[in-house]
């Protein structure tokens, strides 16, 4: 199954590159993600990446991402917010939504998030 990632908010390419460099700190999360780049503006020299392609098997990868991806935007200032786009479904998170939230909450926020990725990969599963 595959995740697409983008980022939305001020300098949101930095915070994309700053995500992605999050996600290759994990050990079961390396090698797995890769930048996809964006469109050229006329105002800019060259193309800035615009999403992060996330390829992801069976097992606990997806709570992986989940706990890395709020784990990174917990530490953002301003408004800033993520989406995350599998195959059936798209989860936004904001900085403003999780940052103030519990350990049990987060924890309950990353089964959230697995679960709704995890029907994503049944979904696109042959059986």
């Amino acid at each position: 199954m595959y995740l697409t990632i983008t980022v939305q908010g001020e300098h949101a390419s930095d915070q994309l590159q700053s995500l992605d460099q999050e996600l290759a700190e994990s050990d079961e999360l390396r090698g797995r993600v890769r930048p996809v780049p964006g469109q050229a503006r006329s105002s800019e020299l060259g193309v800035v990446d615009s999403a992060l392609m996330v390829a992801l098997g069976q097992g606990g990868a997806v709570t992986v991402l989940a706990t890395a991806v709020i784990t990174w935007l917990r530490r953002r200032v301003g408004k800033v917010s993520v989406k995350v786009a599998g195959p059936n479904k798209t989860i936004e998170l904001t900085a403003d939504n999780v940052r103030g939230l519990t350990a049990e909450q987060i924890r309950g926020l990353v089964t959230d998030l697995n679960e709704a990725l995890s029907v994503d990969s049944d979904a696109g599963t042959a059986t």
